[in-house]
């Protein structure tokens, strides 16, 4: 259907096309021909996969029970489907250029690739969930291309979800509503990046009953994700601090051990963050 679109829409107006693939969602499908494939990948085993000692972690956390072997198994064998069911995506992916590039639109197009979550598959002992502030869950992929995009190029600035649509809007030459959230990522992607940029978001959690059973074993929550920490306040009045600079994988929360003024500036920010709104939020961030 996107090749389709595209075809029918080469050499006229200008086009937009969202294309959301299910995969690799639970139930992760996979063709008969991609079945055969990474049946040796391992599950990845980061430091904090099935985390042993949760003691600094809020009562949520540690009431989560280590994962069994079973449980392992399950996971590595989700991870294995989730791989094959992306090769597909892949073949899409690569369809859907070649239609660009024999219709000529290829260099006139840009291509953004990204998710909408990340998914814990084991680490701090969670078992395939998300609605989590550590970074598996809040961090996601994104890929772009297009004019004056320069390729091989990576940045280390921090972008949003709702960063697209400003974006979006930018290559169309239209100034978003005042209300908007988020900022336009065009200038991370010229040749020459802003010396400044977001220094801080705001990640948040709330209790949906309707929802997934696991979320609500989770506390509502807000946190601030800055360059190097992680601080969480949840409504229980428990909070989590981590330095990413030190401790990647979160494994040691320094809540009760971090000095007064970084724990006050990181409330600050927060503070900040959990208020704002279209223009103050992009000013809470710098």
């Amino acid at each position: 259907k996107a090749a389709t679109f595209l075809e029918n829409t080469a050499g006229g107006a200008p086009f937009f096309i969202y294309l959301s693939t299910n995969a690799p969602h639970t139930p992760a499908f996979a063709p008969q021909r991609h079945q055969s494939m990474f049946s040796d990948v391992a599950l990845p085993n980061p430091p904090s996969f099935n985390e042993a000692d949760v003691s600094d972690k809020p009562a949520w956390m540690r009431n989560t029970p280590s994962l069994t072997s079973a449980e392992v198994g399950s996971l590595r064998n989700r991870y294995r489907q989730r791989l094959r069911s992306l090769q597909s995506v892949d073949e899409m992916v690569g369809r859907l250029v070649g239609v660009l590039r024999q219709t000529g639109e290829l260099s006139n197009t840009y291509i953004v690739f990204t998710s909408d979550n990340g998914l814990h598959l084991g680490e701090h002992r969670i078992n395939k969930k998300k609605w989590t502030a550590y970074e598996e869950a809040i961090h996601v992929p994104l890929l772009v291309r297009g004019p004056g995009v320069p390729p091989g190029v990576s940045r280390s600035q921090m972008a949003l979800n709702n960063d697209l649509a400003p974006t979006f809007a930018s290559w169309a030459s239209v100034t978003p509503p005042s209300f908007v959230d988020g900022r336009s990522l065009s200038p991370l992607l010229s040749t020459s990046p802003p010396p400044s940029w977001r220094s801080a978001l705001l990640v948040e959690h709330w209790l949906d009953e309707n929802g997934d059973p696991y979320a609500a074993t989770i506390p509502d929550y807000k946190a601030v994700r800055t360059g190097r920490y992680l601080f969480t306040r949840y409504a229980t009045g428990e909070k989590e601090l981590y330095d990413l600079s030190n401790d990647p994988y979160e494994l040691q929360s320094l809540h009760n051990t971090a000095g007064t003024e970084l724990k006050r500036r990181l409330a600050s920010r927060l503070d900040a963050l959990e208020g704002c709104a279209a223009q103050s939020c992009r000013s809470a961030e710098n």
